[in-house]
């Protein structure tokens, strides 16, 4: 697993501390999310190796429903569809991209998903 940030939007953070049957401070608390107010937005540090702590036993994310933009656009960042080597560097450690069995996503769909890892 890389080691990185889950980065949240103040309106995933209540999503999913509402899917989750707490409150924000509570999840807040849980999970030791990180106040980054540069960018008016909530992080979460994924460094022990073991990927984001709202994994599952089993590699599921728990708040599927739910989960943040960051997570629901990847890998249709502009940063990887814009830069073939970090395609492939991602490659390396994420085996469902170009994986012969993935599901094959049309274009409009990238498009939207790349449009929404924009967003502000």
């Amino acid at each position: 697993m890389q080691p990185g940030y889950v980065y949240f939007h103040p309106h995933e953070v209540s999503a999913i501390a509402e899917y989750l049957g707490i409150s924000e401070a509570r999840f807040t608390r849980a999970y030791d999310l990180s106040w980054m107010p540069g960018s008016k937005l909530w992080a979460l540090e994924a460094a022990d190796g073991q990927g984001c702590p709202l994994l599952t036993e089993d590699r599921l994310c728990s708040v599927q429903p739910v989960k943040p933009a960051q997570c629901r656009t990847f890998p249709f960042w502009p940063e990887l569809l814009d830069d073939a080597a970090r395609w492939e560097r991602t490659k390396a450690y994420c085996p469902g991209l170009d994986a012969p069995d993935g599901r094959l996503y049309a274009e409009a769909e990238i498009r939207q998903l790349r449009a929404e890892a924009s967003e502000p």
